[in-house]
């Protein structure tokens, strides 16, 4: 019978020796990886829809992890600033190495998808896009603090004009209003907005047939100790499912 005496030498030896081995073994790198995502949102890649992380960005995640991987979810403000956490964790996100000064600190991933950015103006007043010139004295609707690499000179040598505002669907109500006479977005998010904001229609907008440029959405990680040794692994899955359409599948979804 398991006294009292046994109990209490249970757990005055045995237990402190469990936790010991417990804290002893090796954290293994990927026994888990955590996607950092963007509370203020980037739809349709990461959203946050009745307190819950939602997006592209997480189905995208979850199927290009190795298997066995456990993958998780931090909801963050700043997202960006766990990848320079060396730390036992891994974490992650879906980034272009141009939209990152730093971007040599981290780890990438071969490309995932791509992203095209488009122009679009109002169908009444269609703008094509031909080149710098065609954006001479226009004004350009931008999210305030983006970073557009395809115009960014426009705008330093006084050639065209840029307007911020807060938000993806304030700026397409305003290029529908007149407000602004042309927006750059990311094809994927221009058409999410769109056809879920009730008040808007792609029959409101011309595309640019010509896209402004393109970037390789790619997995950035931390530079966790013994992490690069599985981007093999990692790159080989991405492979697979681009080939086999996964990706583009998740994309039809959204």
């Amino acid at each position: 019978m398991f006294t009292v005496i046994h109990r209490r030498l249970f757990a005055a030896v045995l237990l402190p020796v469990l936790a010991w081995a417990c804290l002893a073994r090796p954290v293994l790198a990927g026994d888990s990886v955590t996607f950092a995502l963007f509370t203020r949102g980037w739809p349709p890649f990461e959203m946050v829809v009745n307190g819950e992380p939602r997006g592209a960005a997480l189905d995208i995640f979850r199927v290009s992890m190795p298997v066995g991987v456990e993958t998780l979810v931090l909801m963050l403000p700043a997202s960006r600033s766990v990848l320079r956490t060396p730390g036992d964790r891994v974490y992650t996100r879906l980034e272009c190495r141009e939209w990152m000064g730093d971007a040599g600190l981290y780890l990438w991933s071969d490309p995932v998808l791509k992203l095209r950015t488009v122009l679009l103006s109002r169908r009444n007043r269609p703008v094509e896009y031909t080149g710098e010139p065609s954006l001479y004295n226009l004004t350009i609707g931008c999210i305030k603090s983006y970073s557009y690499p395809e115009v960014e000179p426009l705008f330093k040598k006084g050639k065209a004009f840029r307007y911020d505002v807060n938000s993806d669907v304030v700026l397409l109500r305003m290029l529908k209003a007149g407000r602004v006479d042309v927006a750059l977005f990311d094809e994927y998010t221009a058409r999410w907005i769109i056809r879920r904001s009730p008040e808007l229609s792609m029959a409101d907008f011309h595309v640019s047939k010509r896209e402004l440029g393109s970037s390789q959405l790619r997995f950035a990680f931390n530079r966790h100790p013994g992490w690069e040794s599985r981007l093999d692994e990692i790159n080989e899955r991405i492979r697979t499912n681009r080939e086999a359409g996964v990706y583009a599948e998740i994309m039809d979804h959204y």
